[in-house]
Order: C-alpha cells, then sequence, then structure tokens
C-alpha cells in the first residue's frame, strides 16, 4: 500500500509538471528571471515570512477554549513546523502533526490539538473562496473565458462553503452536541473493547475542539486576522509580478484571483507543492490576463519564470525558518513518521 500511494503521488506529480514544461523554453525562462530586479525578490520573501506571525495570532485565539494564553512565539514554530513537514512528506501529514506537537508541548489533549487544525482549514478554505469569488465582481471578465467559467461557479461555491461552515455554528448548540455524542458512542462499539474507551474519548476531545467557545472579541480578532492572513499576501504576490513585463498590467485585485487558483492547487498533497502550483500557476497567469483581442498578455516563457521564482522562493522561505523551528523544538522525521502511520 506504502508503494502504491507514492506511485500515485509520482504519476500526479509528472502529469503535472508535463503540462506546466510544455511549450517552455529554459534559456529564455533564466533570462527572463535573471532580469527580475531583486529588490521585488526581497519584498515577496518577506512577505512571505512575516506572514506566519499572523498565523500564530490567529491559531492561539482558537486554543483560547482550552488555554487562554500560548506564546505567540510557540505558535510561529510549529506553524512554520506543519509547513516545513508538507514541504518533505506528501500527505499533507504536517497538518495533523503541528496540532499534536503543540498540543503535547501544551499540555493538552491530542484531540484539542487536531481540532484547532480543522477549524483553521475551514476557515481557510471559507475565506479564500468568498476572497476569490468576491474579487471576480470587481474585474471585467469578457476577455477571459478562464474569468467568465469562474464567475458562474460562484454562485455554486459559495452557498456551499458556506452551508459547510454552518455546521460549526450547529456543533456548540448542546442538542446538536449531546447526539453528535451519543452517535459517536454508538458507533465506537465496532472498537475492540480494550481501545474502545481510548479511542471514544479521544473523538469526543475532538468534537469539543470544534466549539468555538469565543467571547465576542475574540470572534471579531478571528474574523479579522482570518481575512488578514489572506488579504495580506496578495500584495506581495501582485509586487513580485511588477518584476516581470505583463506586470504593468495587472492590478491588486486583478491579481486576487490568480491567487486563489494557486492557493487551492498547493492543497493538492504533492511534496513541495511539485507540479500542483506549477501547472495552476502557468495556466493562471495564462487564462485571466488577457487583452481586449482575447490574447494573453504573459507569454508562455513569462509564466513559467514567475511560476518557477514563486515556487523557489516559497521551498526557501519555509525549509529555512521549518528547519530552525523544527531544530529548536528537538524534533525528529520518527515522531511525525508516527503520526502520518496514526
Amino acid at each position: 500500500m506504502k508503494y502504491f500511494k507514492l506511485l500515485i503521488v509520482l504519476i500526479l506529480v509528472s502529469i503535472l509538471l508535463y503540462f506546466f514544461f510544455q511549450n517552455v523554453e529554459f534559456g529564455k525562462v533564466l533570462e527572463i528571471i535573471e532580469d527580475v530586479n531583486p529588490i521585488y525578490i526581497l519584498v515577496f520573501v518577506t512577505g512571505l515570512y512575516t506572514q506566519f506571525f499572523i498565523r500564530a495570532y490567529r491559531w492561539g485565539l482558537l486554543f483560547r477554549p482550552f488555554k487562554k494564553k500560548i506564546s505567540i512565539m510557540n505558535l510561529y514554530h510549529y506553524s512554520i513546523i506543519g509547513m516545513f513537514i508538507n514541504m518533505l512528506i506528501p500527505g499533507r501529514i504536517g497538518e495533523p502533526a503541528r496540532g499534536i506537537f503543540i498540543a503535547k508541548d501544551e499540555g493538552l489533549e491530542a484531540g484539542s490539538g487536531l481540532a484547532t487544525i480543522v477549524i483553521e482549514r475551514m476557515i481557510d478554505s471559507m475565506m479564500i473562496v468568498l476572497l476569490f469569488f468576491t474579487s471576480l465582481l470587481f474585474i471585467d471578465s469578457t476577455n477571459s473565458v478562464l474569468l467568465g467559467k469562474l464567475k458562474s461557479g460562484g454562485v455554486i461555491f459559495l452557498p456551499v462553503v458556506i452551508l459547510v461552515f454552518s455546521m460549526f455554528y450547529l456543533i456548540n448548540i448542546p442538542t446538536i452536541f449531546n447526539i453528535v455524542e451519543r452517535m459517536l458512542k454508538f458507533v465506537m462499539k465496532i472498537v475492540p473493547e480494550r481501545s474502545r474507551e481510548k479511542f471514544t474519548a479521544f473523538f469526543i476531545d475532538f468534537i469539543k475542539g470544534l466549539k468555538l467557545k469565543l467571547g465576542l472579541s475574540d470572534s471579531l480578532k478571528l474574523l479579522f486576522s482570518s481575512i488578514l492572513v489572506w488579504l495580506y499576501l496578495v500584495p506581495f504576490y501582485w509586487f513580485l509580478m511588477q518584476g516581470f513585463s505583463f506586470g504593468s498590467s495587472v492590478s491588486i485585485i486583478g491579481a486576487i484571483p490568480y491567487f486563489g487558483m494557486v492557493v487551492l492547487a498547493a492543497a493538492i498533497p504533492t511534496p513541495g507543492m511539485a507540479g500542483s502550483l506549477d501547472a495552476a500557476s502557468k495556466h493562471g497567469l495564462l487564462e485571466l490576463y488577457k487583452n481586449t483581442a482575447g490574447q494573453s498578455m504573459v507569454s508562455v516563457n513569462e509564466a513559467a519564470a514567475y511560476t518557477l521564482l514563486v515556487h523557489v522562493l516559497i521551498i526557501v522561505g519555509i525549509l529555512i525558518p521549518g528547519f530552525i523551528s523544527f531544530s529548536t523544538k528537538g524534533l525528529k522525521m520518527s515522531s511525525v513518521k508516527k503520526v502520518g502511520e496514526k
């Protein structure tokens, strides 16, 4: 089974990279990258790094029902450790791993740590979709077939995302929670008796963790920081575009659909986002930005150059501080593998 999963990942990455490298002239791509002013790169990397502190602050709010105060640096370390692990191991194991590791570090139940990750991912999914489709309302899609299709898709996806997110409100209703708890105990009867109590307690802790017991002030802080997490990064992606010839044709709002496509594609569990980020980025740049004649304002080589530069900077911007945090916390890859096995 292990090698079968590896084979599936390799096939997926190969297909995505094939589409990315199609019609790309590597000599010209390197020339384009070499012509980019280093200031654009420096500003972009700064944005990538500082975002982790916003994420850390937001994550701390999700832990408030379990522990009022967790060091922002501890939250920062484990936030970047999660992405560091995702870069090295396929399957996005870094997400549950960081939740379990910080829960152990802070003396909390593992289920509580995992619950914060689920809530965070759900909030992120809703925010990026809302940001993505809201931006389309302010962009003329007459020149881009892709933009037109995305606007149509928004009519379907927005209600679905809002419906799924509303489940977190329902879980806060005592009657609903009691029903879920009874159903869970019934389902757990299939688990051997010697392990049943342990598994039941774990999942009840997990479900309790989905209950956002936050006051009005903390709820507003959570909403604001969740919006900021994504809005904060868009200007940095747009600013890096200004280092390329097509950059002057793209507005900050116009960069949001591209950013959304890249973020959603990066969620595909390939190691280091190989293929997923690349194929989505290239396709987005070529199809989103077109002139009145319907022709792309971005050449294939420019799209490949921008994509490769972004991808390399993301990898470096995560691996270096991630390795430092991983070492600082005294973690080992063997611990990560145990999480993956569980």
